[in-house]
């Protein structure tokens, strides 16, 4: 008796769930390492099938993160737990050489779980070759969470702003010089772009408006603690508690809520701090009175994703590993 899943002792390997059995085929040397695991004299006990395979992956990795070379794709375990079991096979046998059927198949699947394969990430490369720009050193030690923020922020701007190298390069060079990691830099790059593209962007400086926004933003980062796995009826029960006693849902990050702020107010106006705290009124309104249309774990296994489709945008709320309930996103969409 050396495994003992949920109570239960594994004997064999085909004794886990058939999505189980494809996932532990993603990781080199993982049949060997359960069977090497079943034949040892030391027991080792998980609540579940999903918590024994992250393990797995964590012992023989230091990682939960894998690289499916022949499609390309990187991510998270957690995030493959999500996956149908059909879907996840699709996966495990899928080659560059298939058919056009069958890569269309690759791209549904790509689709449906909101995946980003490498040839997509690649725009990350392809902006800052672009633009000329050195690869600064936030990028070198930025975790894939990071790298993912980035690839967001470049897909919203180019959509939303006509971009040029008299834009981007000092909207990066400005952001470069706020930012301690990959995922502000993408925050603070949007801002820029938001900020030149107002009245004031001709004028001032995007660091008043920085001073400004702070304090608002700094009074909205407060978030409740929640059970890691929320139903949408419980998520709207939790964020109407929350409002009921007197707060505000607050951001995942300072440059997240600066971002968000930034991105639906109007930077024009005369007052933007009341602008701004109009917003997060209207905001919470909104929240506390709309369920979530959809959830899901994000790429990098971090946390779960809530999505709410307002008016004219989306909001994209968090719950990561410590059950902390936060807002990540609220961009305007296309109306």
């Amino acid at each position: 008796m050396t495994i003992i899943v949920n109570n239960k002792e594994i004997e064999q390997l085909e004794q886990f769930s058939d999505k189980i059995q494809t996932l532990i085929q993603f990781l080199s040397q993982g049949e060997q390492s359960v069977n090497a695991l079943i034949q040892q004299s030391d027991t080792l006990s998980f609540s579940s099938e999903a918590q024994f395979v992250e393990q797995l992956y964590l012992g023989l990795m230091n990682s939960t993160l894998i690289y499916l070379d022949k499609i390309p794709l990187s991510v998270d375990v957690k995030k493959l737990h999500e996956l149908s079991t059909n879907d996840l096979r699709d996966l495990a046998v899928f080659s560059s050489h298939e058919s056009d059927t069958d890569k269309a198949r690759l791209t549904g699947i790509l689709s449906k779980y909101r995946l980003v394969d490498s040839a997509n990430l690649n725009k990350i490369a392809l902006f800052y070759r672009r633009y000329n720009l050195n690869y600064h050193a936030l990028g070198w030690g930025a975790s894939f969470k990071d790298q993912l923020t980035l690839y967001s922020v470049i897909c919203f701007s180019e959509e939303t702003y006509e971009l040029s190298n008299q834009l981007v390069i000092p909207a990066c060079q400005w952001a470069t010089k706020q930012a301690q990691n990959l995922s502000e830099f993408a925050h603070y790059f949007c801002i820029y772009l938001a900020w030149k593209n107002s009245r004031h962007g001709h004028t001032g400086s995007p660091d008043d408006l920085v001073a400004m926004l702070a304090p608002v933003v700094i009074n909205n980062l407060d978030s409740p603690v929640v059970t890691y796995e929320l139903q949408a009826i419980d998520l709207h029960n939790a964020i109407k508690q929350w409002h009921e006693g007197g707060k505000n849902l607050g951001f995942s990050s300072f440059s997240a809520g600066l971002l968000n702020i930034v991105l639906n107010i109007d930077l024009d106006k005369a007052d933007v701090v009341q602008a701004a705290n109009d917003y997060l009124t209207a905001l919470q309104s909104a929240l506390i009175n709309t369920l979530a249309n959809d959830s899901y774990v994000c790429q990098a296994g971090e946390c779960r994703h809530y999505l709410f489709n307002l008016h004219h945008s989306e909001a994209v709320l968090n719950v990561d590993s410590q059950g902390c309930l936060s807002l990540f996103n609220h961009w305007p969409v296309a109306a």
